[in-house]
């Protein structure tokens, strides 16, 4: 049975000044309970008051689009590379938080991932809102699981571009992960 080093663990968290983190399986009552705790050790920071209600907005954004996914692919536990299991993370840069999440995604649906956030990227702050303001009047998809609302609004609230990263699992899955600093 492998073995984990929980102290290199902890270095690395301590390296990348990781505030708070979880990995598992993801359900909703999880990220309550993590939202609280996140909401608790922000306040903790005494960090200004603004900055702390956008890391939590990209926080519940992203731990819901995730929840979403592994609820939409009808992932289970046992199956290889955890599908069913995400990582989420809050981290401080020295000048900024930053929250970022991965999870198992296929490749097709990952690729439409990496265009739409290149696009978000490529928009000016008044552009973003002008489309959130739309998005939010426009009528809500049948079938869909919200409003299409999620990735503008972290969009909006980021202060630099999203960064994306695709890491190969197989043919056709990969490991995505997005990271938002505020």
């Amino acid at each position: 049975m492998p073995t984990i080093d929980l102290f290199e663990l902890r270095n690395n968290f301590a390296l990348h000044d990781v505030l708070i983190c979880f990995n598992g399986p993801f359900s909703h009552g999880l990220i309550e309970e993590f939202g609280v705790a996140v909401r608790q050790h922000l306040a903790q920071r005494a960090a200004e008051h603004s900055a702390l209600l956008d890391v939590f907005a990209v926080y519940v954004e992203l731990a819901q689009n995730v929840r979403n996914y592994i609820a939409a692919k009808g992932f289970t536990p046992g199956q290889p590379h955890n599908p069913d299991c995400a990582i989420i993370a809050i981290l401080w840069d020295g000048e900024r938080f930053a929250v970022g999440a991965g999870n198992v995604v296929a490749r097709a649906d990952a690729a439409g991932l990496a265009g739409r956030i290149a696009e978000l990227n490529g928009l000016d702050k008044e552009t973003l809102r002008r489309r959130f303001k739309e998005q939010l009047r426009a009528p809500h998809q049948p079938g869909s699981r919200g409003a299409g609302l999620g990735l503008l609004d972290i969009a909006r609230r980021a202060a630099m571009p999203i960064l994306l990263a695709r890491t190969p699992l197989t043919d056709e899955w990969e490991f995505v992960s997005l990271l938002v600093r505020i």
